[in-house]
């Protein structure tokens, strides 16, 4: 008899750090994913990539690829016009919602964006793209969407009224809840706060209240008697790393400079400029403008090391064979240490977060799968992002993502 192919269940909850189920489950407040973790697969040593920021783990998530395929990392230094690319939703390698469409499967995305005309479009019944009535939208707004497309009713995308009869084969969900309160902005009543301890609070309930919807989505799909149609998988792109006081922006560009390296900031590249600073948020990667030589290069790598306030320097080989990263990425990139940054400004009265870093808090990530034909167990292997719906895909639809390069682990599935 042949296999039955699954639809899936997509859901992106945005900068869950694992950090934070660590602390629910120490304060023992984290019953209902425990729930959910007896009836699934859980990864406990999942992790995001390189460089960890929503787009191009969003986009590597769904191709089962990193930027090298993806051609996105957030930004680079064009070192011929001298000047900033920012990549955006650039997004060339194929993406599941891409391989079902070309396998004549229906498809729809809610408010996961990185599809939204790639290949979701408003109004098109067969690869809708789904956005909540309310302008500024949480939770709860689109996982109603969801969960009407589950009960079989009306939902609207774009000026189109959609009933589906037959519920999609993928469909994409994004929650950006987790990833505003994380960042410390001020989100619907939460105001920017000065401790990390106080806005997890928020967090938390935030937290408690998104895993009540997905425990309702079960329960629907149980209740319709078609769970066994469906995979569930519920992740993030990446984690959230607190950051406070002075930026080291400067401070790195005038070591460097001391040590007779002429760097720059990105505005201010002159003739003489060697190395270029490009700054995210938590990191910053460095540009040769000029050729350094190897010896030059050591230099440079033995100084930036011994800075108090770095943690990790990698260079470009590294970051190419190691993380995937597409080859016009920086020469270099530095870390900073817990709490130090580089952003284009301090944060002298509250605290900063953001997850562009190699620490563990922005590294380590949030997994589950749920499905009556999954292994339940909790898997203990280094797992990585980009390895999760090439699996699901190869074990339970026989296919395969054209760009991916994600393991395949035929453990994760019952025979």
């Amino acid at each position: 008899m042949e296999k039955k192919e699954k639809k899936i269940i997509y859901i992106n909850l945005d900068g869950f750090s694992y950090s934070y189920y660590e602390k629910l489950k120490k304060e023992n407040q984290h019953s209902i994913i425990e729930k959910l973790k007896e009836e699934g697969l859980f990864f406990s040593n999942l992790h995001s990539g390189l460089i960890s920021i929503t787009n191009p783990m969003q986009s590597a998530i769904l191709c089962g690829a990193w930027s090298n395929k993806t051609h996105n990392f957030y930004q680079h230094f064009d070192k011929e016009k001298r000047e900033v690319v920012k990549h955006k939703r650039k997004f060339d390698a194929q993406n599941i919602g891409n391989l079902f469409v070309e396998k004549g499967k229906n498809i729809c995305s809610i408010h996961q964006f990185m599809l939204e005309n790639n290949p979701c479009v408003e109004g098109d019944f067969h690869r809708a793209y789904f956005k909540a009535e309310k302008e500024h939208s949480n939770y709860f707004d689109r996982f109603s969407i969801l969960k009407k497309i589950l009960r079989k009713e009306e939902v609207v995308s774009g000026d189109k009224r959609i009933r589906y009869t037959e519920i999609p084969d993928f469909i994409a969900l994004y929650i950006d809840d987790l990833d505003s309160l994380g960042h410390n902005n001020d989100y619907e009543e939460y105001k920017a706060d000065t401790n990390p301890e106080n806005r997890f609070l928020a967090i938390s309930e935030r937290i408690k209240l998104i895993f009540k919807e997905i425990d309702e989505v079960v329960s629907i799909l149980k209740e319709e008697k078609i769970f066994d149609d469906f995979i569930i998988l519920i992740t993030t792109d990446h984690g959230m790393t607190p950051f406070y006081g002075k930026s080291m922006l400067n401070t790195l560009k005038n070591e460097i400079n001391m040590m007779g390296i002429k760097t720059s900031l990105k505005d201010e590249v002159t003739n003489d400029t060697e190395i270029v600073l490009l700054e995210y948020t938590i990191e910053c990667s460095l540009y040769y403008l000029k050729e350094i030589s190897i010896e030059k290069e050591k230099k440079l790598i033995n100084l930036l090391n011994s800075l108090n306030f770095i943690n990790n320097v990698l260079d470009k080989n590294t970051m190419m064979q190691e993380y995937g990263l597409a080859d016009y990425g920086p020469d270099l990139l530095v870390c900073p240490k817990a709490g130090y940054h580089f952003y284009h400004r301090d944060f002298e009265t509250i605290y900063g977060a953001s997850h562009d870093s190699l620490d563990e808090s922005s590294q380590h990530i949030f997994g589950l799968i749920l499905s009556s034909n999954v292994n339940k167990y909790e898997d203990n292997d280094l797992i990585y992002s980009i390895d999760l719906l090439p699996t699901i895909l190869k074990c339970n639809n026989n296919l395969k993502l054209k760009d991916s390069y994600g393991k395949i682990y035929n453990n994760w599935f019952k025979e």
